[in-house]
């Protein structure tokens, strides 16, 4: 009985290893190679840079993507038509720690008042100015920024 269990385990494992080989061997047949020519690369599409002068009219005429490549946007608009008016008021916002919670919060308390902001970078430090002239107006603004957990204070300029 050992024996006859033996040889049938042995015809398996031989039918498995031949099997599996097969299926190897037909899995490795590679076709011939082919081999591919060169496009000519003298094509319409080649840009020529005797019809622009500069690189800015090179750039514009390249063609428009339908895609555009991910990439961090900021858009700075300058239009001389500032609300800052000089000789008006304006406080001086004064935070204990200025992060980019704290400025999302500032920005979204400032324009539920109406009230325009301006954030300014000097050196490692954040100036934040409040365009009002009623200091009702301002000292709200500090008290609703401690709903958030944002101690700060006014100071008028």
């Amino acid at each position: 009985m050992k024996l006859n269990s033996f040889f049938i385990i042995i015809c398996f494992l031989t039918l498995l290893v031949f099997g599996a080989g097969a299926f190897l061997w037909k899995f490795a047949e590679v076709p011939a190679p082919r081999f591919y020519q060169l496009k000519d690369t003298n094509s319409s599409s080649e840009f020529t840079y005797k019809e622009a002068g500069t690189w800015f009219e090179k750039v514009a005429m390249f063609t428009k993507k339908d895609y555009i490549l991910p990439t961090n946007l900021m858009l700075i608009e300058i239009d001389g038509s500032s609300k800052f008016v000089k000789g008006g008021r304006y406080f001086e916002l004064l935070l204990d720690k200025c992060d980019f919670y704290s400025i999302f919060c500032i920005n979204r308390v400032t324009k539920e008042f109406g009230v325009d902001s301006t954030v300014m970078k000097k050196g490692d430090e954040s100036l934040i100015y409040l365009n009002t002239d009623n200091k009702n107006i301002a000292q709200n603004i500090v008290l609703n920024l401690k709903k958030y957990n944002i101690h700060s204070r006014i100071k008028e300029d």
